[in-house]
């Protein structure tokens, strides 16, 4: 089993959004949509789906429903494969959509990989830098707009903004320790969404 350490860049939105992660090639690409949603702090609310080019296996769109061939694209579930099945190189990128409404686009890209040992638990989050966009806020230019009122304490909608953020939000700041203390629960959270405890 290798070390695989991955950015994951939030597409077309300034100020850069991104988190750098370690994790295990061994790692299905379902329990990456999970690591994803904890360390973006997304809310897993929404479906989503990867879409990447390989060699060994062609183009593939994976969702997490059960797998189906369109006649164009083939769809398939997430689980059956493994991050070493699609990323085998540094620079090898795939794509993640998530919130098909809001419209979410993400790059993985493979930044390194080791053999050595891990001092710490996988997952494991080694950066970040900005917070996540709220859930529904209205895609890349619902949240511009999003932070334009929050600049502006006179503006007509930031004491509703306000409290439809829970009464803060800071976009200049990813809490790296509290996102690890997630990852570190990342069994118990999946077995939450699984059996439907978790909104979607």
């Amino acid at each position: 089993m290798a070390t695989y350490t991955l950015k994951i860049s939030i597409n077309n939105i300034e100020p850069q959004i991104f988190r750098t992660v370690n994790v295990s090639s061994e790692s299905s690409l379902y329990l990456l949509h999970h690591i994803i949603q904890i360390v973006l702090s997304w809310k897993n609310y929404h479906l989503y789906h990867f879409d990447y080019k390989n060699l060994n296996i062609g183009d593939l769109r994976l969702l997490e429903s059960d797998g189906y061939d369109d006649g164009e694209i083939k769809l398939a579930e997430g689980k059956n494969y493994m991050l070493e099945d699609v990323l085998t190189e540094i620079g090898q990128k795939i794509d993640y959509l998530y919130d098909y409404g809001d419209y979410w686009e993400h790059e993985i890209e493979l930044i390194a990989i080791t053999h050595a040992p891990q001092i710490v638990g996988l997952p494991f989050l080694i950066e970040g830098k900005n917070a996540c966009p709220p859930e529904d806020c209205g895609g890349i230019h619902g949240y511009k707009e999003m932070l334009e009122v929050l600049k502006n304490p006179r503006h007509p909608e930031f004491i509703s903004m306000l409290e439809w953020l829970g009464g803060k939000f800071n976009p200049d700041v990813c809490k790296v320790d509290s996102i690890n203390k997630e990852l570190q629960k990342l069994n118990s959270y999946i077995r939450l969404y699984e059996k439907g405890f978790m909104k979607r």
